[in-house]
């Protein structure tokens, strides 16, 4: 695309993608494993199928762990009680789950029993992580550091929104820029990689590199504001850098490039909540890895885009377009 021209204007903010999965909370996700990890071990070569009939007594002293935890754990010292004695059912199943994964001959599977075999080993890999950090919460009241919020998606984590309400999303952090016209791109990152202050010279990147030529203006919101990124966005090439200034800081922009670069932010949250919305399904895909997430997002974007080049063509011809 290089030699292309870009808007003269852009526009910059990061958004969560939610994903389809419950809240994460210590109880769920150990039942969650248990309940797994027994169904796929039956399913998963003779010495995981020995592994759950061995286990089977201490897998239904379990489900009456997590019965009486949802039913009568009321005070909070009930509730530390019930985490504590799952941890030690899950602590059993990992320890013996060990050598029977050692045993096991994955290579003489087949079919669904090598998909189930993969999926055993794969849970007992995330418990490895999960297990210490259900611990240290356990024991401190803390939430450790990049906590495992999923066993089918590991790499997802805590998105913080600050949000009346909703001070948390789970899934992914995306970062989106507007181009004047409506078009927009958007970048998934792992996570901390997308942050609102790191998030504004990587967008600019991003349309230099698509582009060959940074955009003339460059809007972002306060949490973008920094001395840093200011220097940053003059080094790349833009001209007018609108970073909404923090405090009683001054614009960097004149008032008449400012009413116009505000204009333009305002309209980012308008098309962030179009690609969330049920048409585009960029929030909450039914998708059940990382990757997966990715293309759900790419592909809402990618939709409303083409949609808004259609309707742009569509009103340079005249021609009324029907909604479907």
């Amino acid at each position: 695309m290089a030699g292309f021209q870009v808007s003269p204007e852009a526009v910059g903010d990061t958004t969560a993608q939610e994903a389809a999965i419950p809240y994460p909370n210590e109880m769920r996700l150990m039942a969650a494993f248990l309940t797994s990890l027994v169904a796929s071990s039956a399913r998963a070569g003779t010495k995981l199928k020995g592994f759950a009939r061995t286990m089977a007594t201490r897998f239904d002293a379990a489900k009456e762990t997590l019965r009486d935890f949802r039913l009568f754990a009321k005070t909070g010292e009930q509730r530390r009680r019930g985490i504590a004695k799952m941890m030690g059912h899950v602590r059993r199943f990992q320890t013996l789950l060990a050598p029977a994964l050692k045993l096991a001959v994955p290579g003489r599977l087949k079919g669904y029993s090598k998909v189930a075999f993969a999926k055993v080993r794969r849970l007992h890999d995330v418990m490895k992580n999960l297990l210490p950090q259900i611990a240290y919460w356990h024991r401190t009241g803390f939430v450790a550091a990049n906590k495992i919020i999923s066993l089918g998606m590991s790499d997802l984590y805590a998105v913080v929104r600050g949000k009346v309400g909703k001070p948390l999303e789970f899934g992914l952090n995306w970062g989106i820029t507007r181009l004047r016209g409506g078009f927009l791109l958007a970048h998934v990152g792992a996570k901390k990689e997308l942050h609102d202050s790191r998030y504004v010279s990587h967008s600019v990147e991003e349309c230099t590199r698509l582009f060959g030529q940074p955009p003339n203006a460059y809007a972002y919101d306060r949490a973008g504001h920094s001395e840093k990124n200011i220097a940053k966005l003059r080094q790349l090439g833009v001209k007018h850098i609108g970073l909404a200034p923090r405090g009683r800081t001054k614009w960097e922009v004149d008032d008449v490039m400012k009413k116009r670069l505000v204009s333009e932010r305002v309209r980012v949250e308008g098309s962030i909540g179009t690609i969330k919305s049920a048409r585009y399904g960029f929030n909450r895909p039914r998708a059940r890895s990382e990757g997966m997430m990715g293309y759900a997002g790419q592909r809402a974007v990618l939709g409303f885009n083409l949609n808004k080049l259609a309707n742009m063509i569509a009103e340079r011809q005249g021609v009324a377009l029907a909604s479907i």
